[in-house]
């Protein structure tokens, strides 16, 4: 029973009754997850949680092979369980997607790839276990080159190790995954993979492949065929996010930005503003600019605070001053240069949003009620 880690294990794509196990050894092997019920215990114990007894299932994958991708089915909503890989010793908690009325978190991040000291991405990951979100989003750049293996660890499943164990991530391609094979490889989310939708609790979230909708030209951002509203990718997001307008809450999050100040802003992306009004999504995230960036409520590319949306761009692990815009622009609410995530509490019909430094210390928050 041979393990050898590499990477993992660490969790992807939740539901109410399943969840994926994903780890990288350094040998092909036959995988298997082992998982147990847990009971609560008195909280001064390590993890107020231990395993039950006689509980144990497992899974096995059927062929050999270095990065594994392992199914657990037939979970409980919104139920913790140990789980680990057979043959570690080490147990991790996992946790079923909600049901509605289950109030949750998430935390959302981006640009962990290597814009300055690499130490930035462990202070920001270490930040974001503090609060114990439910599920972390990342908008991109996660590393410096998808298509170099070595990024993936340096930048991202290293320094977010510890976090990623308990805490199930969505990823957005960005412009520095360049479409690399490694993206598919080392994630497991609902097809195709680089777009995609998916519920938790009352909320439905929409990711899009941005870099597929636009593509760089010698620096400039070009529409391509993809943005054609015909086009499959537009198709589905039109879909998804009509689907997801049932939801109390909603959301999208997407690379590169149609709101921020200074160069980095890509007007082509206000092309979905049409979906992104019709479907009333309350806040969309993105990134590609490494600053922290808060809009007013927008609708139809215009101030509108009784129906608009709020675009957020998070760059957070890579902030760095001398990338801030001197001038706010017209839809600017609030924007800081440091290093950061945003921490995103929902209960029922309230939401509650905080832009959280590396330090720990809340510079922006947000309060919205349904």
């Amino acid at each position: 029973m041979m393990t050898n880690l590499l990477k993992g294990p660490y969790l992807q794509w939740p539901t109410t009754d399943a969840v994926t196990v994903m780890w990288e050894t350094a040998d092909d092997q036959v995988g298997e997850v082992e998982w147990f019920e847990t009971e609560a215990v008195h909280a001064g114990l390590s993890g107020a949680a231990k395993t039950v007894e006689g509980s144990r299932r497992s899974v096995c994958e059927v062929q050999a092979a270095r990065i594994h991708r392992i199914r657990i089915e037939g979970l409980e909503s919104g139920r913790e369980y140990h789980y680990r890989v057979a043959g570690e010793e080490a147990l991790h908690t996992l946790n079923s997607a909600p049901e509605e009325a289950t109030p949750f978190s998430f935390c959302v991040t981006s640009e962990t790839g290597g814009y300055g000291d690499d130490k930035i991405n462990e202070g920001i990951f270490e930040q974001i276990a503090r609060y114990r979100p439910d599920v972390l989003i990342v908008v991109g750049d996660a590393v410096s080159r998808g298509s170099n293996y070595d990024d993936w660890a340096r930048f991202f499943f290293g320094p977010a190790k510890n976090l990623l164990h308990n805490t199930p991530f969505y990823l957005c391609p960005g412009n520095h995954e360049e479409n690399a094979d490694w993206f598919y490889r080392f994630t497991d989310f609902p097809e195709p993979g680089n777009y995609y939708g998916f519920d938790f609790g009352n909320a439905h979230f929409t990711a899009a492949d941005t870099t597929r909708l636009v593509d760089y030209v010698e620096g400039c951002p070009q529409s391509t065929s993809e943005m054609e509203s015909t086009s499959a990718q537009r198709t589905f997001l039109r879909d998804d996010l009509r689907r997801g307008a049932s939801s109390t809450w909603q959301f999208a999050f997407y690379h590169y930005p149609p709101y921020v100040s200074g160069d980095y802003e890509v007007p082509q992306m206000r092309e979905l503003g049409a979906d992104v009004d019709a479907a009333k999504v309350d806040v969309v995230f993105n990134s590609h600019t490494i600053v922290y960036e808060r809009s007013h409520p927008i609708r139809q590319g215009q101030l509108d605070v009784v129906d608009g949306t709020i675009y957020i761009v998070a760059g957070g692990a890579g902030a760095k001053p001398d990338w801030f815009h001197p001038k706010r622009a017209w839809h600017t609410a609030q924007a800081q240069a440091v290093p950061h995530f945003v921490h995103v509490s929902i209960a029922g019909p309230t939401l509650e949003l905080q832009a959280v430094d590396v330090d720990g210390r809340v510079f922006d928050q947000l309060r919205l009620n349904k």
